[in-house]
């Protein structure tokens, strides 16, 4: 039985540790091709793209099967020219649900998304935004043919929302061919924001705040991508799972976030000062899992670090 149980740990793992983003090659800033002459300046570079699909209906009447792959949509884009089978085509009328796990985006002065709609023709979609894929805010439609979206018509707050879920709605303004309705490449956000999900199992033992020695590498390598942002806010947020109290669990997470600040300042030395950190305990109350199964709540033990960059760093190089 301690076997199975070594195993059963083991590969819960092996699964998550899997899921980091190794900062070690990202380049931020970059500018990517449109197209033969066009350019577009993503700050976040190759972490600006969507990194999962949640939802695809496709219209009617569809495109061919060859282009309804919803992995084509995912990650930086690849479209050299027609009829290269590397984007998805919603169909006429077709809808798409799109999530940000790397990185959300926020309102900043300009564009705050990019969406590379490429094939033969230039088809219009309507464009939502939401902070937790279930509430959803009309943004606009690209009629107009523009490719950039700016959120600033419907962000309210003060205090800047993040928000982690696109979906669109083709308007069925070209629903003939083999590439019915709008053909996506990829997605980017302009005014992206970093966000680093870590599992507790990398950084503590059960119930514990202090630093495994083991979890040394894993901030180490976040630290490689937070000194590719100049200046930023950094939110550090201990997550639990439901199996204690409210009270032990909001204090267990704010312990952990405290354990995860205090080592990244120590490694910050003098550039510390660049950056303004804030911890927060979230408990129990934003699981991203399941917590009636070991691997749900392996899941939502964990501790995320949102990185807001300063205005500098979304300005493109001149």
């Amino acid at each position: 039985m301690k076997l199975l149980a070594f195993f059963i740990s083991f590969f819960i793992i092996q699964v998550i540790t899997a899921q980091q983003v190794d900062f070690t090659h990202i380049d931020f800033q970059k500018i990517y091709r449109v197209g033969n002459s066009d350019e577009v300046f993503l700050p976040l570079g190759d972490i600006s793209f969507v990194d999962k699909v949640t939802y695809f209906k496709e219209g009617n009447p569809k495109a061919e099967k060859a282009y309804t792959n919803t992995d084509h949509a995912l990650g930086a884009p690849d479209y050299v020219k027609y009829p290269d089978k590397t984007y998805l085509s919603l169909g006429c009328g077709g809808e798409l649900v799109v999530e940000f796990k790397n990185n959300g985006f926020i309102d900043i002065d300009g564009p705050d998304l990019y969406f590379f709609e490429v094939g033969p023709s230039v088809e219009a979609f309507e464009v939502y935004i939401s902070k937790d894929g279930k509430n959803w805010i009309y943004v606009q439609d690209t009629s107009g043919g523009s490719s950039y979206v700016d959120i600033a018509s419907v962000e309210k707050s003060k205090t800047k929302d993040i928000y982690y879920y696109i979906k669109l709605k083709d308007l069925g303004s070209f629903c003939d061919g083999p590439t019915a309705g709008a053909d996506i490449d990829a997605i980017g956000t302009i005014g992206g924001v970093l966000k680093v999900n870590i599992d507790a199992n990398l950084l503590f033992d059960l119930d514990k705040f202090q630093l495994k020695s083991k979890a040394l590498s894993t901030l180490d390598n976040f630290l490689i991508g937070l000194h590719k942002i100049p200046q930023a806010e950094v939110i550090i947020e201990g997550h639990t799972d439901a199996q204690a109290s409210h009270e032990y669990n909001q204090e267990l997470g704010l312990n952990r976030a405290k354990s995860v600040e205090a080592y990244l300042l120590q490694h910050l030395k003098e550039k510390a000062e660049n950056y303004e950190f804030q911890v927060k305990s979230q408990g129990e109350t934003q699981p991203i899992a399941t917590n009636k199964t070991a691997i749900g709540r392996q899941k939502n033990r964990r501790v995320e670090i949102i990185v807001i960059p300063s205005e500098d760093f979304y300005k493109p190089p001149r």
